[in-house]
């Protein structure tokens, strides 16, 4: 037993030393996926107006008082819009409009591919003439506009 412990011991050099050194493990590539761009949000090819109206309320999402005119003391006018957008959100822009001369600007949320929203402008007291409200892209587009009148 004790020829064979020393034998190895004598023979296992020469085996190493007939070996190539060792190299060290090279560390495995990192994988790195890359993502196919985000498409941006915001062109207005991602939008589309498939109807919008002009009334005195939004009553279960859908408009009342639906016309074309309005009388001063309506209080407020309505625009509602069904839109669609990009899937998980997108936003809109209503543009209220006296004559040529902006009056306010809305931001409206799209949380899904197909929302209906609204907003509404309350009339100053000299608010006869005529209006339009700007349904606007987040590129400045603008999708559709709808016109009426304040008597």
């Amino acid at each position: 037993m004790r020829k064979l412990i020393v034998g190895l011991f004598c023979f296992v050099p020469f085996v190493v030393a007939g070996q190539e050194p060792a190299k060290a493990a090279a560390p495995p590539e990192a994988k790195t996926e890359t993502a196919a761009p985000a498409k941006m949000a915001g062109g207005a090819a991602e939008y589309a107006v498939v109807d919008v109206k002009l009334g005195t309320g939004v009553q279960d999402r859908e408009p009342l008082g639906v016309a074309e005119s309005f009388k001063a003391d309506v209080g407020r006018v309505y625009c509602w819009t069904k839109v669609t957008g990009p899937e998980g959100g997108g936003e809109i822009t209503h543009a209220w409009y006296k004559g040529g001369e902006k009056m306010s600007e809305v931001r409206l949320a799209l949380k899904f591919g197909s929302v209906r929203t609204w907003s509404y402008k309350t009339l100053p007291a000299d608010g006869q003439g005529d209006w339009r409200v700007d349904v606007v892209a987040p590129d400045g587009t603008v999708l559709k506009s709808v016109e009426f009148k304040v008597e």
